[in-house]
């Protein structure tokens, strides 16, 4: 089947998101506003590309409970292709304490996959890869993988002509450079812990010098590799290289937020939606903000509706 994007994503979740009036350590904390819903970076991404209209494929392994997890996922209209192993999906847990109007995220570590599953994995890969332009990996990759996974599907995508975003960090980031993949979307936090990891930073802090060690970082990369480098910084304006090679920021709208939770992920198809219009970058990064905002100020993750 013909689609317009495959999203990757090697670290499926089942997401519990509780509403709390507070939050209070050491007792008894009771809430009658919860839900549960199928997510993961990947699924997010498909969830609201699907939301925009677009044909969206999304790759993945599941593990024990997999019933549940398409259950959930055929509920919003998700085409997904599944690798089997035997490890559980991972539970992850958002408190929304509304009192102090904070979001906290519990992230369960997962546990290591079948060996086989990453052979599976590029199989499936690859074919599907004969039916889309349009390739977005997002996420960690569950314990058990190879290291070299996403270089390799990189590598894959682009000696085939798909245009490919990546929304992952660390030595996968590092490693999948060399093959070009044409747009890098991460946090700025993630960019630093990534390129720079003698440094760190939160997501809503200022530094002018390491700021501006960054800029550097990703004129380098677009001067030697054409990598377009687009940074989120939580309520500050996203840092990112237009076309030109010319760096840029946008602002973001200022919401009450309700649900942060998959917003970066929200931007990520809102970005990649634009791009497929042929949008400019400029104009690409505007609407993944919108979209991002309109994922914020909703109770579910990974949506804009």
């Amino acid at each position: 089947m013909k689609s317009d994007f495959l999203v990757v994503c090697l670290n499926p979740t089942i997401q519990k998101t509780i509403v709390l009036n507070d939050l209070n350590e050491n007792e008894v904390n009771r809430s009658s506003e919860y839900r549960t819903d199928a997510s993961g970076k990947g699924v997010n991404v498909t969830r609201v590309l699907t939301q925009l209209g677009m044909k969206s494929v999304h790759l993945t392994q599941l593990g024990y409970g997999s019933d549940y997890f398409l259950k959930l996922t055929n509920e919003d209209n998700l085409n997904l292709i599944t690798a089997a192993n035997t490890s559980p999906i991972r539970t992850c847990t958002t408190l929304i304490n509304i009192k102090k109007n904070t979001v906290t995220e519990i992230v369960e570590e997962s546990l290591p996959v079948d060996k086989n599953t990453g052979k599976l994995i590029i199989n499936l890969y690859r074919k599907l890869l004969v039916d889309t332009s349009n390739i977005i990996i997002s996420g960690s990759k569950a314990h058990g993988f190879e290291d070299t996974i996403f270089p390799e599907m990189v590598h894959i995508a682009k000696k085939t002509g798909k245009t490919i975003v990546l929304d992952y960090r660390g030595k996968d980031l590092i490693n999948s450079i060399e093959y070009n993949p044409d747009i890098i979307k991460i946090n700025f936090p993630e960019f630093v812990s990534t390129f720079f990891p003698d440094h760190s930073i939160g997501e809503h802090e200022e530094n002018t010098k390491l700021k501006q060690l960054v800029i550097n970082k990703m004129l380098e990369l677009f001067r030697e590799s054409g990598i377009k480098t687009i940074l989120t910084r939580g309520t500050m304006p996203v840092l990112f290289i237009d076309d030109n090679g010319i760096i840029q920021e946008e602002k973001i709208h200022k919401i009450e937020p309700v649900n942060t939770i998959g917003s970066g992920d929200a931007f990520t198809a809102g970005l990649a939606f634009k791009l497929n219009q042929k949008s400019s970058l400029k104009e690409a990064v505007k609407f993944g903000i919108e979209c991002g905002s309109k994922n914020a100020v909703l109770l579910k993750p990974g949506v804009i509706r």
